[in-house]
C-alpha cells in the first residue's frame, strides 16, 4: 500500500522533478534602482530559464559585513522567467545573496515522489536534495568577503573574474576543503559545459576567456547523511554566479 503525503500542486512537483534530473537554480542579473539592489533568481539549464520556481521552493537570505541581514522583498517577473529579489543598499562592502531549498525524493517502479522512504512502498532509491544559489555583490568589485552559509560551499578568491585569467575557486564542505568534488562551469557564450573536479586541495580552476557571468556548480552527496526511513544519502549542489570583465 502507498501512504501519499498531501498533494502537490502541478508546478512544485514539476521543479522539484526537474531539479532531481539535473536543472539547477541560480541569481542572475544584479542591478540597482533608487538605493535598492536587485537580484534576478532563476531556474533552469545552462543559464536558460524554465518557468518560476514556486514560492516555497526556495529561500533567500542575505548577509553583510555584519552577519544575517534583513530577508529581500521577492516577486514573479516575466522577464526574466523568474523571481526578483530587493533589498535596501546599507552601504556594506560584501552583501553575499543565497537562496536555500531542501527537499527528500523517492523513486519507485511508478517513478519519482516527493516524500521518505517510509511514505511509500517498493522504494528503490531516495535522496535528500540539498540546492544552494549563491551570489556576491562587491562595492569594489574585489573583495569577495568570507560568508559560508551553505554545507558544500565554492569560494571565489576575487569577486570579480578576469578575462585573460585563470579563475580559482575554493570547494568546501562543511568548512574543510573538498577534494574530488565534482565542478560543472559554464558561460552563456559557452556550447559546452565544463566538467571538472577539485583537486587535493580543494580547489577547482578554469580559464576565462570571454566577459560576462560565469556559474560554477559543485556537486557532492554524503552518504553518512541519512535517515533510515527517510532517505539514503544527501545530494549538496551549489551555484556560484560571478562575473568576468
Amino acid at each position: 500500500m502507498i501512504i501519499r503525503q498531501a498533494q502537490l500542486d502541478e508546478e512544485t512537483e514539476r521543479s522539484y522533478s526537474r531539479q532531481a534530473y539535473g536543472h539547477e537554480m541560480w541569481l542572475d542579473s544584479v542591478g540597482k534602482e533608487d538605493g535598492m539592489f536587485y537580484v534576478y533568481g532563476l531556474y533552469g539549464h545552462k543559464m536558460m530559464p524554465d518557468k518560476p520556481m514556486p514560492t516555497d521552493y526556495a529561500n533567500p537570505l542575505i548577509y553583510d559585513d555584519n552577519g544575517r541581514a534583513p530577508n529581500p522583498e521577492r516577486e514573479i517577473v516575466r522577464k526574466p522567467s523568474g523571481w526578483k529579489f530587493t533589498f535596501e543598499d546599507k552601504g556594506a562592502d560584501v552583501y553575499t545573496f543565497y537562496i536555500d531549498s531542501n527537499s527528500v525524493w523517492v523513486t519507485n517502479d511508478e517513478g519519482w515522489h516527493r516524500g521518505g522512504k517510509r511514505d511509500y512502498s517498493k522504494v528503490n532509491f531516495s535522496s535528500a536534495y540539498n540546492m544552494v544559489a549563491k551570489r556576491i555583490i562587491s562595492r569594489d568589485g574585489k573583495n569577495p568577503g568570507s560568508v559560508m552559509h551553505a554545507a558544500l560551499e565554492v569560494m571565489p578568491e576575487a569577486a570579480t573574474l578576469k578575462v585573460g585569467s585563470d579563475a580559482i575557486m575554493g570547494i568546501f564542505y562543511e568548512g574543510k576543503p573538498l577534494a574530488n568534488a565534482k565542478c560543472i562551469i559554464f558561460n552563456r557564450g559557452w556550447q559546452d559545459l565544463l566538467m571538472t573536479k577539485s583537486g587535493a586541495d580543494g580547489k577547482v580552476t578554469f580559464k576565462v576567456d570571454q566577459p560576462g557571468d560565469y556559474i560554477v556548480i559543485a556537486k557532492y552527496t554524503d552518504t553518512t547523511k541519512s535517515v533510515s526511513d527517510e532517505f539514503d544519502e544527501t545530494s549538496f549542489t551549489t551555484a556560484l554566479t560571478i562575473g568576468a570583465e
